[in-house]
């Protein structure tokens, strides 16, 4: 990855916007104490961080390893909101760096 879209910190903020703009997602949940802190908080844990993005974005031999954790709200249907993250994460990437991925981790949880 090169080039200041392409940097895994300006293609993270890219995904995350991206993420957090489709409608069933309430927010995108950064990695760390934040994420560890959501299974005993949730509301606390939303406070995503303002430098780069809260989506995980590693440089792989191959192309590139993207992870994103996302809140959904309890009513929206997980499947359908895991489906919508995966195919923005994948055109955000592609768009950026002209990787297709092949793998893309969403994890979802639902607040009640």
């Amino acid at each position: 990855m090169t080039g200041e879209s392409t940097t895994a910190g300006g293609l993270s903020s890219a995904i995350t916007n991206a993420v957090e703009a489709l409608p069933a997602v309430l927010a995108v949940v950064p990695p760390g104490p934040a994420l560890a802190v959501l299974v005993e908080n949730a509301r606390r844990a939303l406070d995503v961080p303002r430098e780069g993005g809260a989506v995980v974005v590693r440089a792989v031999p191959g192309g590139v390893d993207v992870r994103v954790v996302v809140e959904v709200r309890a009513s929206t249907s997980a499947l359908d909101a895991v489906r919508a993250v995966r195919d923005v994460v994948v055109e955000v990437v592609a768009g950026a760096t002209g990787v297709i991925l092949v793998a893309t981790t969403v994890r979802v949880v639902e607040i009640r």
